[in-house]
């Protein structure tokens, strides 16, 4: 049997030399008859305090006396290693804590800078009243130095159209009217040749675009052919010359009814006449229909 001297336990097997609670040195008990000890107690008893193991090393002043390796009564020293702590939670929590810092300051001078250059360009915009004394405008023309000044664009100066004097004006819109006039007696005499020598060698005649006259002469000796009686009413007609006298614009309304003895036709638009002076003669250059109010067939 063999006890430790430290904790008190108790063991049944000799070849045990330490115990196992607290690495103390086993001692032996004398004249003790271990079926007896047996009665009463357990093989190994375990001390009321847990004590936690100790990992220990062996002293080497540790000898043994004999062939059985008793121990001897010198001191056997114990050193206990404390357990460290492991540090990866508190550098985690250091590296999260100043990351979060280096942002904060990251957006603080961000924040800073783009502060300082609003500042900067309120201070480059003249603020000064338009009655500020003329040193002060001198001063604030000094501190605008820097800033660029747009230069005057060039605005184009409109050229000077040439006028008709009115005396001039008045003498187209007669002559013109006359031509007019003339154009609707023809038609409604049904004099092919006198009506066609109203107009000029080439006409601007409607959707066909610009025609030779021979164009509107076959177009009015079909309406001509088809019809025994024409009636043309002219109404609301406007004379508009050009500047240099020598082109005018007729818009009018015109009423017409053809009677034929196969044919009827009757109908109202407003149309346009377009008139140059050539060889000093008023001739139609120009024939189209502006608006058409009604028609019938």
């Amino acid at each position: 049997m063999k006890r430790c001297p430290n904790c008190q336990t108790t063991y049944a097997d000799d070849s045990l030399q330490f115990c196992l609670q607290d690495g103390t040195p086993l001692v032996g008990i004398p004249n003790q008859n271990p079926a007896d000890y047996f009665n009463t107690e357990s093989e190994t008893v375990v001390s009321p305090k847990r004590v936690e193991p100790i990992r220990f090393e062996p002293p080497s002043s540790y000898q043994t006396n004999d062939a059985n390796r008793q121990p001897t009564n010198e001191p056997v020293v114990i050193e206990k290693h404390e357990k460290k702590k492991s540090n990866t939670a508190a550098i985690v929590t250091l590296s999260v804590l100043g990351t979060i810092l280096l942002l904060a300051l990251g957006g603080l001078g961000a924040w800073l800078y783009f502060s300082n250059k609003k500042t900067q360009v309120a201070v480059g915009v003249n603020t000064a009243p338009q009655n500020r004394p003329s040193n002060a405008n001198a001063a604030n023309q000094n501190t605008n130095a820097n800033v660029a000044t747009p230069s005057p664009t060039a605005t184009a100066t409109p050229t000077a159209q040439p006028t008709l004097k009115p005396e001039t004006a008045k003498a187209v819109t007669n002559d013109v009217k006359n031509v007019v006039d003339e154009w609707k007696d023809t038609t409604e005499n049904l004099d092919l040749d006198a009506h066609i020598d109203q107009y000029a060698d080439t006409v601007d005649f409607y959707k066909a675009g610009r025609v030779n006259v021979d164009r509107v002469r076959n177009d009015r000796a079909r309406a001509f052919a088809a019809y025994d009686t024409i009636n043309i009413n002219i109404d609301n007609v406007k004379v508009t010359p050009d500047a240099s006298g020598e082109r005018a614009t007729v818009v009018l309304d015109k009423e017409w009814n053809f009677e034929g003895a196969e044919k009827f036709s009757s109908g109202k638009v407003q149309q346009q006449l377009t008139l140059n002076k050539i060889g000093g003669r008023w001739l139609i250059t120009g024939e189209k229909d502006l608006k058409i109010y009604y028609t019938q067939k």
